[in-house]
This record gives structure tokens, C-alpha cells and sequence, in this order.
């Protein structure tokens, strides 16, 4: 890819025109113009300008083979500012989503205030917490969709941040398993360890006690499952469209990226309606998790 081609990119990643980026660098439209059909090049000092405008290296402006993929293969150039645009843009997504589920399961907590007193005004606050929740999600469901050609297009990086994003995501991949263990956890032992500390018998204020703490524990186990599913989710597929998803190790996990969601959701139906039990579809995920393990074990066994 040639120098002009790459600006193309940059400035169509940056919804900036040639005209705009002229001001930036203090050149004439013409020359913005010949740099971008390859009939000329920058000088130095305009060079370093762009680099730190779109945050590439010189590296990747002054060589064509950089942007060729191993296989030889041209991609979908994905600057540090995209790349950080992008994540911040999914952690949106995860506020709201997480915020519209957490709160529909907190507003629960006023129904059973309610059970004791003020009943008109906590059934008011229970629902406003609810529209509230469900306002949030509504709200996502009509967002913009924005960056699709990192999710849709083989994708190529700058050396240094390919790198710098590689170093971070090991540290967030870690944070995402304490999570999501600290949530398994929660959901699973959470209610068992109220209900042993508080007992089973008591005035109906204090069995309301304990029925709130369950509430909030099992919403924050809930919450950090989610959490930790969307944030492993948004950095995979980063990683999967820049080197693949070669062996079959890593193709033998890709269903946990819708089964992690729908067991959330099958948790908090059970949660609202009590058709099953909510630990139920966390069983059967742990279930599935564990067979896919054995088989991947064998697999590798059966290939020595």
C-alpha cells in the first residue's frame, strides 16, 4: 500500500478532508492533493506532523510492506486513536447494557420495602427504577453502530500499538476471569450465605433484610458476569480479525461468545419470573465448559 493509499484511509478513519488536513499542516489544498494520488511526498517535518496527527509511525507512513498481511493479504489499517475509540465505544455499550439489567433487578429491593410499609411510594419508586432500566437498554438498542470494519475486515496495526494493546489485554484478561469467577461465585453461593447468616426465622422487617442483601448480591454477580463476558468479547474479536483464530482450541471456545450473554439472560428471567431456577443456566454453562475442555484435551491428546 502506497503512501497516498494509506492517507486515504486515515483520513476516512478520521472524517477529515483534504482541505482540513491542509489547514493542519499548513500546506495548500495542492499539495494535500498530490501526496494523496502518490504524485509526491512530504517533507520530513510535514511527515512527523501527520504521524502524530493520526497516530502511526513514520515506519508505517515510509513502508508499503508494513500494511501487507503475512499472507500477503491487504487489511484494514486501525490507528492507535481508532483503536482507543473503539474500546472506549464498547465500554459505553457495557454501561449501558449492564446499568439497564442491573437496575430492572434492583428495583426489586422497593417491591420488598414495600412489603412493610409505604407501599404506595416504594411500588411508585419500583417502577420508575424499572423504566429507568429499561430505558437505559432501549436507549442501546437505537445507538449508531460504529466501527464496523474492525469487526467485519481482516485489520492491521502499528507495530507499537498492536503490541501496547496486546501487553494491556493481558492485565484486562485477567481482571475479566476475577470477575467472572467472583460472579459465578456470587450467584451460586451468594443467597445460601445470607440465608445461613440471617436464619430463617425472624420479624418480617428483618426476613425484608435479607431478602434485599440477595437482591444486591445476586445483581452483582450477575453484573460482573456480563461485564467480564462483553469486555473478553470487544478485545477477541480485535485480536481474531488481526491474526485469525488458527488451531482448533481456539475455535472449540467460540460459542462462548453468545452462550455467556444468553446465560445471563436466561439467569435474570429466572430471577423476574421464576419459571426455572437461576442457577440453572449457570450449571449448564459450567456443564458445557467442562465438556469442551475434556474434548479439546483429547484432541490434542489424540494429535501427539
Amino acid at each position: 500500500m502506497t503512501l497516498g493509499q494509506k492517507l486515504k484511509t486515515l483520513l476516512k478513519e478520521k472524517n477529515m478532508t483534504q482541505e482540513e488536513l491542509a489547514e493542519q499542516l499548513d500546506v495548500s489544498r495542492q499539495a494535500v492533493g498530490k501526496w494523496v494520488n502518490d504524485k509526491g511526498i512530504p517533507e520530513v517535518g510535514k511527515l512527523i506532523q501527520i504521524s502524530n496527527l493520526f497516530g502511526v509511525s513514520l515506519d508505517y507512513l515510509l513502508k508499503e510492506e508494513e500494511r501487507e498481511s503475512a499472507s500477503g493479504e491487504n487489511g484494514y489499517y486501525v490507528s492507535g486513536e481508532m483503536l482507543e475509540g473503539y474500546l472506549a465505544y464498547k465500554k459505553q455499550n457495557r454501561k449501558r447494557i449492564v446499568g439497564g439489567i442491573s437496575l430492572i433487578m434492583l428495583a426489586n429491593i422497593f417491591s420488598d420495602i414495600g412489603s412493610v410499609g409505604f407501599r404506595g411510594m416504594m411500588e411508585a419508586i419500583y417502577w420508575i427504577v424499572t423504566l429507568a432500566g429499561l430505558a437505559l437498554l432501549v436507549w442501546q438498542c437505537f445507538q449508531t453502530k460504529k466501527y464496523q470494519e474492525i469487526k467485519n475486515e481482516r485489520l492491521i496495526f502499528d507495530n507499537k500499538v498492536y503490541d501496547a494493546f496486546k501487553e494491556r489485554r493481558e492485565g484486562e484478561r485477567k481482571k475479566a476471569a476475577i470477575l467472572m469467577i467472583a460472579g459465578i461465585a456470587l450467584l451460586i453461593v451468594g443467597s445460601d450465605i445470607i440465608s445461613f447468616l440471617t436464619g430463617s426465622t425472624g420479624p418480617q422487617a428483618y426476613d425484608v433484610s435479607a431478602d434485599i442483601a440477595e437482591w444486591i448480591v445476586d445483581t452483582a454477580g450477575l453484573a460482573f458476569i456480563l461485564w467480564a463476558a462483553m469486555s473478553s468479547m470487544a478485545e477477541s474479536v480485535i485480536v481474531k480479525n488481526t491474526e485469525g483464530m488458527a488451531g482448533k482450541g481456539t475455535r472449540g471456545f467460540r460459542w462462548i461468545y453468545w452462550a455467556v450473554p444468553v446465560t445471563a439472560l436466561a439467569v435474570l428471567v429466572g430471577f423476574v419470573s421464576n419459571i426455572w431456577s437461576p442457577m440453572a443456566p449457570v450449571i449448564v454453562l459450567l456443564c458445557a465448559l467442562l465438556v469442551t475442555v475434556c474434548k479439546l484435551l483429547l484432541e490434542k491428546r489424540e494429535d501427539r
